[in-house]
Formats: structure tokens, sequence, C-alpha cells
């Protein structure tokens, strides 16, 4: 049975790092710590949660914390030398970015030990391919803070970067490599050997050779090819180095140890010893992945059990398998792999045990076990992504096998090179067989929120699970508490009221009103810029409906419309100028025609009125549509191209905020320009072509700086610190 002790560890752990990490006062931690000892005389067993909580906040704190000797507090311009080993690589077309772990450095002819991680980018070909484990010495090493993200919605990539302990970022001159032998260094000579070995032998076949690397020895940088069709296969999980693959690793040790089973009877230790040594090199091998350590971790618990005669319950190494990961780095908390192969296993374990899958067939139990990994994942992917791919359902049936096979029989062709041909004819259908269930495989889009998670959660507990009444209360109680301090910590990113002016390639505003939102974005968009951006900073508001009206004339709605249609209810705005377009019969018959309800035409000085503020649409010039957001007495001019015709209409206009995306530089149009008075300006970037216009440089903005939020004063909303804000009354 599972230990009861270990799931209230478990969830204390889980609340101390939540709370930690987000900076919760110290004061609330401490009563959750204390409030355990209220019922020590019922039952002693709870002061397990208190030991949880305080094993969560030191360990959180301790991770967090920047030493002395840290090389975040040698920042500076002026580092003549310093030396590092590298811990990873990853090589781009033009560039290669190592993360060094620094061991020194000398500043004025004095020499300081440091610690601590930095990303090295490298633009010279010949520093390209220096392995991990190799010491470095660089000279004229400067480093500075890594970038923010310019948007709200945007990957935050120094947050990522912090969560592995890396703060800064590095360019460094006469890179070379000092002979220091170590482990690491020998373990990558053989994953180099490998990766070697499979170019030659698919030297023409170059999505196999891609497809054979990913699966068995892992891959930083998945090919798009691989990663788009693995996606919408529902098989990704195949491609990402994970428990599966450990699972098949013990198969073909299994395989392996037949010819002598007589000796393992007679030494039943012995099996478990080596498998331990293959699995836990196996790991090194492929750099630690999360998953890998999950699954080894589990393993290993089995394997010592097996060692000193004990039987452990395969739940309970689970959870005692998350601990330790989350004790060695508390922010993997936040990691949606650490998210997916907890939960995929946990879901396997459970169908397994309520559906005594060892007594049934094989087929049966491979469709089982692949309805409920890809259940079990469902709430999280739905979450985090807000779409899930069905046909991964029925997939799996068949791709699992096959990329065990493919993993077994990759083996067994280092050993046998016979065996190439067979593993490239498996490789080739693979690749097939997912690139057209992608192709023919349509996404299911729904907005899963925390207590719909909760929910689904405690159904699947109560459903597959059948303990004793003691651990199904924990764990129920368990999984309440984690959900309800997720949606606690949730809760403090929702905003009211605000505008951000967002940096991308063309015109973009997002106007936020809690589950409604009005968006001013260009048709012919990036698609890319749609997903990575937009969509993710409307879900990380919840946001339900949007109003769409186009700062750039539209003539196939293809890209924006289409995206934003998926995932939202959405109303479009369009200038009445379109019915002379040369495509509007096209638009009518495949559009307009369909969606009637969805799109309302719009006349030169009409005004919107919508909730909170009125929208006038201005007109439209070279292509490019102008409005105004009249929000209480604020108006906030939106104007993607100012030429003859748009300047003569705001000449002489009281703009709180003018957004300019372009202008044409002639006498005329910046003669009537230079009469609106305006608060603040917005600029793409510091065009000379707008340097009469910046009378009031200090209330100016630059959007290759980073987005711009427009704050109303008299609302009650979260702040940001690092975009740049304009607060109006």
């Amino acid at each position: 049975m599972v230990s009861l002790s270990l799931i209230i560890i478990f969830t204390g752990l889980i609340a101390g790092i939540f709370l930690t990490l987000h900076s919760i006062p110290w004061q609330i931690i401490y009563i959750l710590f204390a409030i355990p000892f209220i019922f020590i005389l019922k039952n002693r067993r709870i002061l397990f949660f208190s030991l949880g909580i305080i094993t969560g906040y030191i360990t959180t704190y301790i991770h967090i914390q920047v030493p002395s000797h840290h090389i975040l507090n040698y920042k500076c311009n002026c580092i003549d030398k310093a030396e590092g080993m590298i811990i990873s690589s990853r090589t781009y077309p033009f560039s290669t970015e190592y993360v060094v772990d620094m061991d020194v450095i000398e500043m004025s002819g004095i020499q300081y030990r440091v610690s601590g991680r930095i990303l090295l980018k490298v633009k010279d070909i010949k520093h390209f391919y220096y392995l991990p484990g190799s010491y470095l010495s660089m000279n004229n090493l400067v480093l500075q803070q890594i970038p923010l993200p310019l948007n709200p919605g945007g990957f935050d990539y120094s947050r990522y970067l912090q969560r592995k302990g890396i703060y800064l970022e590095g360019k460094a001159d006469n890179i070379f490599v000092k002979e220091k032998r170590n482990f690491l260094l020998s373990l990558y000579k053989i994953r180099l050997a490998i990766i070697k070995k499979i170019d030659s032998v698919f030297l023409y076949f170059p999505e196999e050779k891609e497809l054979l690397k990913t699966i068995t020895i892992g891959s930083e940088h998945i090919p798009e090819f691989l990663r788009e069709a693995g996606i919408k296969s529902g098989t990704y999980h195949l491609l990402v180095i994970s428990g599966l693959h450990i699972v098949f690793i013990l198969l073909f040790l299994k395989i392996i140890f037949i010819p002598f089973a007589e000796v393992n009877n007679r030494h039943p230790k012995l099996f478990p010893s080596l498998a331990l040594f293959f699995l836990w090199f196996y790991a090194c091998l492929t750099g630690f992945k999360v998953p890998v350590l999950r699954a080894v971790l589990m393993v290993s618990l089995f394997f010592l059990g097996e060692l000193i005669e004990r039987d452990i319950d395969i739940i309970s190494s689970i959870i005692a398998a998350a601990f330790f990961l989350l004790v060695i780095n508390p922010y993997n908390i936040y990691d949606v792999s650490f998210h997916l192969s907890f939960l995929a296993t946990l879901g396997i374990v459970l169908f397994w045990k309520r559906f005594k899958l060892t007594e049934r067939n094989y087929l049966k139990s491979i469709i089982l076990t692949s309805l409920s990994a890809q259940i079990s994942v469902i709430p999280i992917l739905l979450y985090h992504f807000g779409y899930f791919y069905p046909a991964g359902l029925i997939n799996n049936i068949f791709f699992v096998p096959l990329a065990g096979i493919i993993l077994i029989i990759s083996f067994v062709s280092f050993i046998i090179p016979l065996f190439f041909y067979i593993l490239r004819f498996l490789l080739t259908f693979f690749i097939r067989g997912i690139t057209l269930s992608a192709s023919i495989s349509p996404p299911v889009v729904i907005s899963f929120s925390i207590p719909l998670i909760i929910t689904f959660y405690i159904f699947f507990l109560l459903l597959l699970y059948s303990p004793r009444k003691k651990e199904i209360t924990a764990g129920l109680i368990s999984i309440i508490f984690i959900s309800l301090t997720l949606n606690l910590l949730h809760k403090g990113k929702q905003e009211k009221g605000v505008i951000y002016f967002l940096s991308l390639t063309r015109p973009s505003v997002v106007y936020l009103e809690g589950n409604d939102s009005v968006c001013f974005l260009a048709d012919h968009y990036k698609t890319s810029e749609l997903e990575e951006t937009v969509i993710p900073l409307l879900k990380k508001y919840n946001v339900d409906n949007i109003t769409l009206f186009y700062t750039t004339s539209s003539f196939n709605h293809t890209a924006t419309f289409n995206t934003l249609k998926k995932q939202f209810n959405i109303k479009v705005y369009e200038p009445e100028g379109i019915k002379k377009a040369f495509a509007y019969p096209y638009l009518k018959i495949y559009y307009y025609n369909t969606y009637p309800y969805l799109f309302k035409f719009l006349s030169e000085g009409e005004d919107i009125s919508l909730r909170e503020f009125e929208v006038e649409f201005i007109g439209e010039e070279n292509g490019m549509l102008t409005y105004v957001i009249k929000e209480k007495g604020n108006a906030i001019l939106i104007a993607p191209y100012v030429g003859e015709y748009i300047a003569e209409k705001i000449r002489g206009e009281n703009i709180k905020v003018a957004y300019f995306e372009d202008v044409k530089k002639t006498k005329g149009v910046m003669k009537k320009l230079s009469s609106v008075r305006y608060d603040y300006l917005i600029l793409p970037q510091q065009y000379k072509k707008f340097d009469r216009l910046l009378a009031l440089r200090n209330n100016s903005f630059y959007l290759n700086q980073s987005a711009v939020k427009i704050i109303f004063n008299n609302r009650s909303i979260s702040t940001n610190y690092y975009y740049q804000k304009i607060i109006l009354p």
C-alpha cells in the first residue's frame, strides 16, 4: 500500500516550494508549519506535513539564494580572463551557445574563485563544436543580464534560464580548450561516437537519421518536421527520451540475459546490479533529462528493493522519485515535462492495478496502457496549450510498440551492423505513418481551468484507486490543497482595463477587460507571432471573447481571423472599403456568407461602443487603418500609417497617447502632425523621420525595447515590473 506519511510529506513539500517561490510572507509559511502541531495528540503522522513544509522552504530558499562568490556579483565589462567547464551546448546555423560552469576569473591582475553558470554565445565557426566537459579559457569576457521578453505573452527565456541557474550571458575573445580529463567529457565523446556512426550509416537518409538520434540518445533540438508531425499525431512523447524508453531498455536487457538465466538464478542480485549500472549510464548519456531521471529513479528503487530483499510499492516509488527531483531543483515544479511524465506514469500504474492488465492479452494491455497515459495528461495539456490531438489515442496503439522495436534493434545494430537495413525500413515506416496521421488529424480546442483540473483528478483517483480510507482521504486532501494553492497564485494574474502595445512585426494592440478583449491586429499576419505571443497573452488572462479591428486591409482572413476563431468567440469590424477590393467576391463566398453574424462593416467617422470605451474609425490610407480609442476622456490614437489624408483627419487634435508605425515624411504631413497635441508618443523604433515629433522625449516609448502597457489609474489591477508603463487618470 502507498505510504500515508509519504503522501503527507510530499504535499507539504509542494506547498513549501510554491509559497517560497512566490514570495509569500514567512509568517504565513510559519502558520502552515505550526498548524499540524495543534492535532499532534490525535494523529502524530500529520506532523509530516510540517516536515514537508520546512523541507520545501529550506531547499527552495537555498536554491534561489545567490552566494557572495557567484559570478552574478562580478558582472562588469572588465573580466580579463575567465575559466570554466562546458555543461551543455546548442548549435544554431550561425552560432553556438554554451552553458559554462564558471571556476576562475581574473580582473586587474587579481584572480577570484567564483561559482555559477553563464550562457556563452559564440559566432566564430572554429569554436562551434567544443564538447560538454571541455574546460574553457576565455579572454575579455563581457557579461550582461539575459534580455527580458519584449511582450507579456512571449516566452520568458530569461526566467527559463534562471530556473536552470543561469543569470548572465556573455561573449569572449580568444577562446581555447585547456586539456582536463573528466567523466562528463568522456561521456560526451561516447555520445559523439554514436552520432558519427549514425551519420555515416544514414548519410543519404536525413529524416531517418534525425529520428534515430532523437529516439535513441535524445536531442536538444528536435527538428521542426519531426516536432510538428509528433505533436499533430499525438506521438511526440515517443520523440522525447522518457520512461517509456527505459521500459524498452529493461526489456532489451532481459532479452540479453536469457542465455544467462541459470547464472542469474544462482545469483539473483546480478541482474538488478547490472541493470542499475546500464540505466544510470544511459541517463548520463542522454543528459539527465527529467523524464529519464524520473523513470530511472523509480526503477532504481525497485532494484534496490530486490538487492535488500524488500518490496517497494510502485506508487510510493513514483512519489519518492518526484520528491527527490523537487528537492534537487524546486523549479522542476514549473516544468511541463515534469507534470506530464509523472502523471502519465501514475495513470498507467493505476489503470494496470484497476483493470488487472497483467491478466489480459497483449493487445488489450497495449490499448489500455496507451489510453491511460493519454487520458491522465489531457487536463495538463489543455491547461498549458489549450488543445490536444485525439488521434494520439489510436496512433499510440501502433507506434508505441514500433518505437520499442526501433530502440531495441538500434542497440543490436551497433553490435551487428546488418540490422541497420531493417532499422532503416522501420524508421521510414514510422516517419511516413506519423506524417500521414498529422496531415489528417484535427485538434480539439478546449479551455481547461484549475477547478476543472481539480474535479478531473479527484474523479480519476476515485475511479481507479481503491486504497484504505485514510490513504484516499490523504490523496484527495493533497490534490485539493495543491490545486487551491495553484488557483490562489494564478488569480494574481488577472488584469482588467489595461492596454498592451505589443512589439511585433505588424501593428498590434490588445485591450483586456475581464474575460473580453478588443484586439487591433493586422491581417496577413505571421501565424507564429499569433501563436507564440498574442494567443498566450489572451489565454493567460482567461479571455473568452474577442472583438477584432483590423489595422491593415484584409483580403483573405486566412491567418488572423482563422487562427483566433479556433480558440475564441470572435467578432470582426471591417471598413466598408473592403467591398471595393478585387478579393471581395471571394471573401463574400467563403466568409461573409458563411459567418454573417461575425462581421460588421465600418464607415469613416463611425463610433463603436464597447463596454468601458468607444472606438472611432478614422479612415484608411496606404492599406492601413487608423482608430481612436476613447476611454473616459482619454484619447488613444492607433495610426499604423500617416500620410496626407490621415494627417488632415487628426490635425489639431488633443491626443493622450499617440502610436505611429510609419509616416510619409513630407513638409505638409509633418506640419499637420506637429499641430497634434499628445502627452505620450509610442513608436516602433527610433526613426529619424519622427525627430520633429519628439518634443517630449521623456514621454516617448519605443516598441523595440519592450511592449508598452497603459494602466488606467482608477482601476485595481496588478502591475508589471519590466514592461514600459503609462498610467492614465
